[in-house]
């Protein structure tokens, strides 16, 4: 691909002529990338925020970087690395098993190995005001309030750069970030129940209402349910007996306990991720940014982002894996191991997109992988779903039968997209929609609800 020249100023360039920011590129500007520019002799690249230099090493622009990205990542944020610490790095950040490193583990890493940058995100909403200083031996900086685009692309009309306009969080640290990003109504850490209070009777009946709504009441088998006979996976069961004697499909679901977590570390970490897949997905990319709306995605105490496809999905699992999860997240050496549908006397399976996180947009399809145990205080069985909070950003949707499984990950991975959408409704006829997420710091694990089938 073509290069252009680094500017010899740099940071401190003060030349806002049209021509010469064609001709040269800036920190801060969208071709400032390790693949997309070259420096004069003697320099070299420059960053001004974390943000900044993730993106330079990232040349997929896919929101991870890849094993040899990730070593000219450290070696920029210290030279003194050697190789066993990066090789020690990359496998404690999830490299090794995941294929990359995304901006919310990089950034974490960084801060405690006391790299001195910004983090450079700006949360949504956030005022960006000038932090170009009027004389570089003052410290008092243009008094403009918000970037306005002039007619030089990537300037202000107050004269200075885009990437100088940064509000208060993108300026501080990533604990500043994250102190951000606290829900104060949160009193302690973990599973908490629902109580009898006004503010969680309601949260309440807006979840059974989402039950209710995302329920199908036709059409709704799949041979993930299983068979009446043997159940599910079962080696005394063919496909024939499956497809002759479907198990029971319920007509409904109440609600019986609800429980949201409060675990305050894979919050900051899903608001780390999700700011940076927004911004992402707002620059100019090989796949076009469009929203895709789910039935499931409704807002219960605060709204969901469309701006990166935020979503609420439904999980089935067990309770106890339920629980595993809203502690530690998922686990994707687990992957296939659960419900997922396998040959006969096989340990795993291979999931239809891959190996990922599978959410479901209607009940109905999580309930067929939720596990029933017994409630001593319902008096009855229950049965555990996760609410999931999702970043789809740029989804990856899937119409048909053509699927390529490793290619979809690698799109993830190395590509412009954040999520795969299999749609097997549209145009194979098929029952439902399911949501796969590859990288498990796009999901918080929101509400663990526990309810009762009906028949």
């Amino acid at each position: 691909c073509s290069t252009l020249p680094s500017c010899p100023n740099g940071v401190a360039c003060a030349n806002h002529d049209a021509k010469h920011r064609r001709d040269f590129v800036h920190p801060g500007d969208a071709e400032y990338r390790m693949d997309k520019v070259y420096f004069p002799e003697g320099k070299g690249p420059e960053f001004e925020s974390l943000w900044q230099l993730f993106n330079f090493f990232d040349i997929t622009q896919s929101g991870h970087l890849a094993r040899g990205s990730f070593e000219r990542a450290l070696q920029a944020c210290r030279e003194s690395w050697d190789r066993g610490f990066i090789e020690s790095a990359w496998c404690d950040l999830g490299g090794e098993a995941r294929g990359g490193v995304n901006f919310a583990r990089f950034a974490t890493w960084a801060a405690s190995e006391g790299v001195d940058l910004p983090i450079g995100l700006d949360a949504a909403g956030a005022a960006r005001p000038c932090r170009s200083r009027k004389r570089m031996d003052s410290d008092e900086c243009c008094s403009c309030k918000e970037y306005q685009p002039s007619e030089t692309p990537g300037i202000c009309t107050c004269g200075h750069k885009q990437s100088m306009h940064r509000s208060d969080i993108a300026e501080g640290s990533l604990s500043a970030f994250t102190a951000s990003m606290q829900v104060s109504a949160w009193g302690s850490d973990g599973l908490q129940e629902l109580r009898q209070t006004a503010r969680d009777k309601g949260l309440f009946l807006r979840l059974q209402k989402l039950l209710t709504d995302t329920h199908k009441p036709y059409d709704n088998w799949t041979r993930d349910r299983g068979c009446s006979l043997h159940g599910r996976n079962s080696s005394e069961c063919s496909t024939s007996c499956v497809f002759k004697n479907k198990a029971q499909v319920p007509k409904g679901y109440v609600l019986r306990k609800a429980f949201r977590n409060q675990n305050a570390l894979l919050w900051e970490r899903y608001c780390l991720v999700k700011t940076a897949i927004s911004h992402e997905c707002a620059r100019p990319s090989s796949a076009v940014f469009s929203e895709v709306p789910v039935l499931s995605g409704v807002d219960l105490n605060d709204k969901l982002d469309v701006c990166c496809n935020e979503w609420r999905v439904f999980h089935g699992t067990s309770r106890a894996c339920a629980r595993d999860i809203c502690s530690s997240n998922f686990q994707m050496a687990s992957v296939g191991t659960g419900a997922t549908w396998r040959a006969p006397g096989m340990e795993k399976g291979m999931p239809l997109y891959g190996l990922g996180i599978y959410a479901a947009e209607r009940i109905t399809k999580a309930d067929e992988y939720s596990k029933p145990v017994f409630d001593s205080e319902a008096g009855t069985e229950l049965f555990p779903v996760l609410v999931l909070r999702c970043i789809g950003g740029r989804a990856n949707v899937v119409l048909t039968n053509d699927i390529n499984r490793h290619q979809l990950r690698k799109d993830v991975y190395e590509g412009p997209y954040h999520s795969v959408v299999g749609d097997r409704v549209q145009k194979l006829g098929k029952p439902y929609r399911e949501v796969v997420i590859y990288d498990k710091d796009q999901c918080f694990p929101e509400y663990l609800l526990m309810y009762e089938r009906r028949y």
